[in-house]
C-alpha cells in the first residue's frame, strides 16, 4: 500500500511539471548575429542567371555586409549579344546601398531589403538626326554611342542556408539622367529598370 501512494505521489508531481513547462524564446544579440555572420562571410559573389539566359549577357555583383541591417556592393553588366542584342547598355556597373528588414536578425544581409542605386551606362542606340536628309518619309534615325547616369530604387529578397549559399530576387527602376527626349527619341527610355535572379556564395 505504501508502494502505491508513493508512486501516485510521484506521478501527480510528473503531471504537474510537465503542465507548467514554460516556452523559452532566445532572442540573439546584435553582437551574436554578426558574430554568427562572420562564421558564414560577411562578403558575397553572385551570378545573375536572368541576363545570362535571357539577353545574352554577363552579370555579376560584389556586396559587403556591414552589419545585420546594411550592406553595399556592386554590380557589373556586359552584353554578350553583340550587335544583335535587344539590349542598349554595352557596358553597366551599378553601385549601390541596402537596407535589410524582417529575417536580417538571423543571419545578417538576409530577408526582404531596399536599396538606393546610381547606374553608370555605356551603350548604343538609335538616335534622331535633324541634318540627316533624304527621300523617305520616314524620321532618320542613326547610332551613336551614349553614356549615361541613373539614380533609382530597388526591393527585393535574399534568401541564405547556413552553407552560405545565397539566393536573391530584385526589382528597381531609375530615372536616366542625361536622357534628352529630343534626340534620344529613338530605343532609348528617360526609366532605367533593374530585374535580378542570381545566386551567390558568401565568404
Amino acid at each position: 500500500m505504501k508502494n502505491l501512494l508513493t508512486l501516485l505521489f510521484i506521478f501527480s508531481l510528473t503531471s504537474y511539471s510537465q503542465n507548467n513547462v514554460q516556452q523559452v524564446e532566445v532572442v540573439k544579440t546584435d553582437t551574436q548575429i554578426e558574430e554568427f555572420s562572420k562564421q558564414i562571410g560577411t562578403e558575397e559573389f553572385k551570378l545573375d542567371f536572368l541576363d545570362l539566359l535571357v539577353f545574352p549577357a554577363l552579370s555579376v555583383g560584389y556586396e559587403k555586409i556591414n552589419d545585420s541591417s546594411t550592406a553595399f556592393g556592386t554590380t557589373l553588366f556586359i552584353n554578350l549579344g553583340g550587335e544583335d542584342s535587344d539590349w542598349n547598355d554595352n557596358l553597366a556597373i551599378t553601385p549601390y546601398y541596402r537596407f535589410y528588414f524582417l529575417q536580417s536578425e538571423d543571419y545578417g544581409g538576409y530577408g526582404v531589403f531596399a536599396e538606393v542605386f546610381t547606374k553608370f551606362a555605356f551603350g548604343d542606340a538609335e538616335v534622331y538626326n535633324d541634318n540627316f536628309t533624304n527621300n523617305s518619309i520616314f524620321p532618320a534615325y542613326e547610332n551613336e554611342n551614349y553614356f549615361d547616369m541613373a539614380l533609382g530604387l530597388a526591393v527585393g529578397r535574399k534568401w541564405i542556408n547556413r552553407k552560405g549559399f545565397t539566393l536573391e530576387t530584385l526589382f528597381g527602376v531609375g530615372r536616366n539622367l542625361f536622357f534628352d527626349e529630343e534626340s534620344d527619341s529613338g530605343d532609348r527610355s528617360a526609366a532605367s529598370a533593374r530585374l535580378n535572379i542570381s545566386i551567390g556564395k558568401r565568404f
